[in-house]
C-alpha cells in the first residue's frame, strides 16, 4: 500500500491521501456525511421549534420578530425532512453531500438573518443573536467534512453576501454592527480549525485503518496477497465464474531446489529470492489476475477469463521469464526455476478440491524433472 504523504512540520497534520485510496476514502466520506447529516437533522428538529417556542416567551413585546425568525427556520426545517425522508427512502443515494451543504447554508443563513434583525432591536436580542450566530457558527464547523474546504462555500456566501445585505435592509451601519461581529468572527477562525483538525483526523484515521486491513491481507515478505486474502479472491472468482460462464485457472508454482539455496547461503538471501520471485510472478500476470504467497516457498496465481490453453501459455511465459535471468543477491547470480501445476475451473469442482488438483500437479511436475508445467 502506498503510504501517506507528508511534507515538513506539518507532514503528520496535514496528510495527504495517496491516489490508491481516494476511492475507498470517497466511499467513507460519504457514509460519515449520511451520519452527520441525520443526526443534524433530528438535532434542529429538536432544538429550532425549542428555540421558536423560548424566542416567543423571552420576546413578548416582539411577535412580530419571533414569527420572523420562524420564516427563516422554515427552509431548515424542510432540508432535515427531506434529510429523513431520503435516508428512510434511499439510505445508499448519493445524496448526503449535497444536502448536507444546503442544511449548512440555510442554517447559517438563517442565523445571519436572525442576528440581522436582533442588531435593530433593543434590549437583550443583540446578545442573545449574536451567540445564536456563533452557536450555528460551531455547528456548520462540524458539518463541513472536507474541511477548509468546505468553509468558502459554507461561510462565504451567509457571511459575506447575505449577512452585509441584511444588516443594510434592517438599517445596520457598518460601525454600529463591527462590535456585534468581533465574536461570530473570532469564532469563524475557531470553526475553520475545528473543521479542518476533524478532516486531518477522519484522514488519518482512514490510513490507520487502510493499513491495518493491508497489513491484515498481504505477505509481510513478498508484499503479495497472504492466504485468507486469496481464499477471498477465489471465492468471487468461483461466484463469478458460475453466475457469468466465466472461466479462470489456478496455478501452483514453488521454488526448485529451494532449500539448498537457504543452506548455502542462508535464509536472508533465501528471502531475497523470494521477494524477486514474487515481482516476476506480478510482472506476468495481467491487474485482473491475483498473486498470493501460499507459504513458505509455494506461490498460487489466479489467472481470470482464460480456457486451457491459454492458461498453459501463461503458466509456461512465467515459468520461462523465472529460469532465464539469474536472480540478482547480496551473495551474488544465482540460477532460479519453479515448478507449476496447473488446474483449470470446473464448476462441479469446490474451490478447495481445485487447489488440490493444482497441487498434484505440482508434485508431477517436481516428478518429472522440475522447471516444468504439469496439468491436472
Amino acid at each position: 500500500m502506498t503510504t501517506p504523504q507528508s511534507h515538513g512540520l506539518l507532514g503528520n497534520l496535514f496528510t495527504r491521501l495517496p491516489g490508491s485510496c481516494h476511492e475507498a476514502f470517497r466511499h467513507q466520506q460519504r457514509e460519515a456525511e449520511r451520519r452527520i447529516a441525520v443526526v443534524a437533522a433530528i438535532g434542529a428538529l429538536i432544538i429550532l421549534p425549542a428555540a421558536q417556542a423560548m424566542e416567543q416567551i423571552l420576546l413578548p413585546g416582539y411577535q412580530w420578530v419571533a414569527w420572523y425568525n420562524a420564516l427563516w427556520r422554515l427552509p431548515v426545517i424542510a432540508v432535515s425532512l427531506a434529510i429523513l425522508g431520503l435516508h428512510w427512502c434511499r439510505p445508499e443515494g448519493n445524496w448526503p453531500r449535497a444536502l448536507l451543504q444546503v442544511f449548512s447554508l440555510a442554517l447559517l443563513t438563517a442565523a445571519a438573518a436572525i442576528f440581522a434583525r436582533g442588531q435593530a432591536i433593543e434590549g437583550g436580542a443583540a446578545l442573545y443573536t449574536g451567540q445564536y450566530l456563533v452557536i450555528n457558527l460551531a455547528v456548520v464547523s462540524i458539518t463541513a467534512t472536507r474541511g477548509l474546504r468546505d468553509l468558502p462555500l459554507l461561510f462565504g456566501l451567509p457571511l459575506l453576501v447575505a449577512l452585509p445585505l441584511l444588516l443594510v435592509i434592517n438599517g445596520i451601519t457598518l460601525g454600529e454592527m463591527a462590535p456585534a461581529l468581533f465574536y461570530p468572527a473570532i469564532m469563524v477562525v475557531v470553526a475553520g480549525i475545528i473543521a479542518e483538525l476533524l478532516y486531518c483526523g477522519n484522514t488519518a484515521s482512514f490510513l490507520a485503518a487502510q493499513q491495518l486491513r493491508q497489513s491484515a491481507m498481504t505477505d509481510p515478505l513478498t508484499g503479495l496477497l497472504n492466504r485468507r486474502a486469496m481464499d477471498a479472491e477465489l471465492s468471487i472468482a468461483r461466484a463469478r465464474a458460475i453466475r457469468h460462464g466465466q472461466t479462470y485457472a489456478l496455478m501452483m508454482a514453488d521454488l526448485d531446489h529451494f532449500k539448498r539455496v537457504n543452506d548455502a547461503y542462508g535464509h536472508d538471501v533465501g528471502d531475497e529470492v523470494l521477494v524477486e520471485l514474487a515481482r516476476r510472478l506480478q510482472r506476468c500476470v495481467r491487474t485482473e489476475d491475483r498473486v498470493a504467497r501460499w507459504g513458505g516457498e509455494e506461490f498460487l496465481l489466479l489467472v481470470q477469463d482464460v480456457d486451457e490453453e491459454g492458461a498453459m501459455q501463461v503458466a509456461e511465459k512465467i515459468r520461462r521469464v523465472v529460469a532465464r535471468t539469474p536472480f540478482v543477491t547480496t551473495a551474488g547470480e544465482l540460477d532460479v526455476a519453479i515448478s507449476v501445476g496447473l488446474a483449470n475451473h470446473d464448476e462441479t469442482i469446490p474451490t478447495d478440491k481445485l487447489i488440490a488438483q493444482a497441487d498434484h500437479a505440482l508434485y508431477q511436475a517436481k516428478q518429472n524433472g522440475r522447471n516444468r508445467v504439469e496439468i491436472a
